[in-house]
């Protein structure tokens, strides 16, 4: 099984796992690591270090999950890529990390590139700006309500 670290800035790696487990009412195997102001570059190297240690036990592939493209939380975590072994996957939200524990454990299992990329899409469609995406609905509602009115008029003339 894919293994996931989450590295994010502050507490904000443990609050997602918090949330995710909550939603999906089970544990999941997953290494939050917090990067805190004021730390050192080499502790934020020892704690990304450990975490892949652990997740890396079983011998299969991890995906590391950061929360901002050219911060620390990636950038300590972008020494550590390896090509189908260690992925780098930046702009964490809810909906990435979620689909991470849902598809890693498909059968058969993606490749880590494979959920990788499942991952960082799943992510951005659900980015959405709901004023239009609810005008856009409701336009489409009001489309269909009048060809069903004229195929019913139609079909009663």
């Amino acid at each position: 099984m894919i293994e996931v670290v989450v590295v994010c800035h502050e507490d904000l790696a443990f609050r997602f796992l918090d949330v995710a487990e909550f939603l999906f009412r089970r544990k999941e195997r997953c290494w939050p690591v917090g990067i805190k102001e004021g730390e050192s570059p080499d502790t934020h190297k020892a704690l990304v270090q450990q975490a892949l240690k652990e997740a890396g036990e079983g011998g299969g592939p991890v995906l590391i999950l950061t929360d901002l493209f050219g911060g620390t939380a990636c950038n300590v975590s972008l020494p550590y890529l390896q090509q189908d072994k260690v992925e780098v996957l930046s702009g964490i939200n809810l909906a990435m990390l979620l689909r991470a524990f849902q598809r890693r454990v498909r059968v058969p299992e993606p490749t880590l590139s494979e959920l990788a990329y499942d991952c960082a899409k799943y992510a951005s469609e659900g980015i959405r700006i709901c004023s239009t995406d609810i005008r856009v609905r409701n336009l489409n509602l009001e489309e269909a309500g009048r060809k069903a009115s004229v195929k019913k008029n139609a079909a009663g003339s």
